[in-house]
């Protein structure tokens, strides 16, 4: 199961743990608003994939293994051993930070969560400073590490007092958070870490941001991207520049033999089928590629580990923008009053993930997929109607308020995945409420998705359908 989470106003973030080995497919179906005018033409695919869209996958280390290598650390002591340890353990702590976030923000704000929020802190600290190491590089690593722990946790918790319901909790449990919170600032002011900390809002948060794309860069597997069709491409250029000029000197050769000689017609028409064929080659080149790729991945990324380059895994994607009526037979079947319009583009992510056999051996990963909505967001047009309210209802003339309208796009996303040894897939919906200036609401949805039994079921049935009446009769 995908956890989403807001990432700033343009950004959402979902993410997973991948604890075996196998064949992992993510399906991502972004359904776009009746009233846009979304398509290739205002956003690429491209352009959409690589400045949209953010699919990567990190370390997370496994509880025995954190155990072993606490009890035997001489293989920590050179980098980038000390690095990928350290990053791997900050990536599953924030894992379960924002798990436990995502648990507070879902229903009221009780103990339990807070407890234990506060007993992965108290741990993660000790595991932490336990020791300092020697070398220069490492030292670096450690403060930038416990400068950030310090300010995140001091975050988590300070967003937590100003919840409603925390002055209800256990007095003993505030105590505890205020005394760790204490024993924060004892620990900053003693390591001289103040001068980090110093500064406006928006200096700090983006120093941290900063601290946070470092420490995570030892534990991000390398991606190693190959765009597939550039073959098929040079191929389907090379054969139609052949046919176009076979035909072209057929044409000279034929009109040279009848008239014996070059007329100004003739010269024209030569001119003419030059113009015609560098105005449509292009475009006749890019149609017939998309025909012959239909279907086919258009890149292919291989993931490998920091520093080594060990390949993890081999990643297959898939994007194009799709009507209603070309979906998949399961989501054009499932989708409910949100998916009616057979006009409007969907925006059409798949991806299927190959890991490795010894890619989890040390480690779990954590896959992360990000959409950036902020070029979904330029798209929507400033508006500006005003609704005249009044605000006495005793005298509903005296006092005229006039409110400003923020035009807003409602945007569905749903998504689809399955994972190894599944014979059935998985689905999760969310309804997006986009304005000019970013992300208005994000809310999750039932996504009516049928389960296993009935998706055995189904797929029996049309194997039946296929062996006795064919394909087409499957279909309908």
């Amino acid at each position: 199961m995908f956890l989403l989470k807001r990432k700033g106003d343009y950004r959402l973030q979902l993410t997973r743990t991948l604890k075996q080995p196998g064949r992992y497919q993510v399906e991502l179906y972004l359904f776009t608003p009746h009233e846009g005018n979304f398509s290739a033409w205002t956003l690429a695919e491209r352009q959409f994939f690589f400045g949209s869209l953010s699919h990567r996958f990190g370390l997370l280390g496994l509880p025995d293994t954190d155990r072993i290598s606490k009890a035997d650390s001489s293989f920590a002591l050179l980098s980038p051993h000390y690095e990928i340890m350290y990053g791997s353990w900050l990536f599953q702590y924030r894992a379960s930070m924002d798990r436990l976030r995502q648990q507070i923000q879902a229903s009221e704000l009780t103990e339990e969560p807070l407890k234990r929020a506060l007993r992965l802190s108290q741990t993660f600290a000790q595991r932490l400073r336990r020791s300092v190491p020697a070398q220069s590089s490492q030292q670096r690593y450690f403060r930038q590490l416990d400068i950030y722990f310090s300010w995140y946790v001091e975050q988590f918790l300070l967003e937590c007092m100003t919840l409603d319901g925390y002055q209800e909790l256990d007095a003993e449990l505030k105590d505890d958070i205020e005394e760790f919170l204490q024993e924060e600032y004892r620990i900053r002011k003693d390591r001289e870490y103040l001068s980090d900390f110093r500064g406006s809002p928006t200096r700090v948060w983006n120093r941290m941001s900063l601290y946070h794309r470092l420490l995570e860069y030892p534990v991000l597997l390398r991606s190693k991207i190959t765009e597939l069709g550039e073959g098929t491409r040079k191929l389907v250029k090379a054969v139609s520049t052949m046919l176009i000029m076979s035909l072209f000197t057929y044409f000279l050769f034929n009109a040279r033999a009848g008239t014996q000689q070059l007329s100004l017609a003739l010269l024209f028409i030569i001119a003419l089928t030059y113009a015609v064929r560098d105005l449509l080659r292009d475009d006749m080149i890019t149609a017939i590629t998309r025909r012959l790729r239909k279907g086919k991945p258009r890149w292919k990324i291989r993931l490998q580990m920091p520093y080594t380059k060990k390949l993890m895994a081999q990643q297959l994607v898939w994007l194009d923008y799709r009507k209603l009526p070309n979906l998949p037979r399961e989501v054009l079947e499932h989708s409910g009053k949100w998916a009616t319009n057979e006009e409007r583009q969907i925006i059409c992510y798949r991806s299927v993930l190959h890991l490795e056999k010894g890619a989890l051996e040390r480690d779990k990963l954590q896959e992360r997929l990000s959409l950036d909505c902020e070029q979904l967001c330029e798209m929507i047009q400033a508006s500006r109607n005003q609704l005249f309210v009044s605000e006495d209802q005793d005298n509903p003339f005296a006092s005229i308020q006039a409110h400003p309208i923020d035009k807003q796009h409602d945007y569905n996303l749903l998504l689809v995945y399955t994972e190894p040894g599944q014979q059935h897939s998985s689905a999760q919906r969310w309804r997006l409420r986009l304005g000019a200036s970013g992300i208005v609401q994000c809310e999750s949805k039932q996504a009516h998705w049928p389960g296993a039994e009935e998706q055995q079921h189904r797929s029996r049935y049309r194997r039946l359908l296929e062996r006795l009446f064919g394909e087409r009769s499957a279909v309908r």
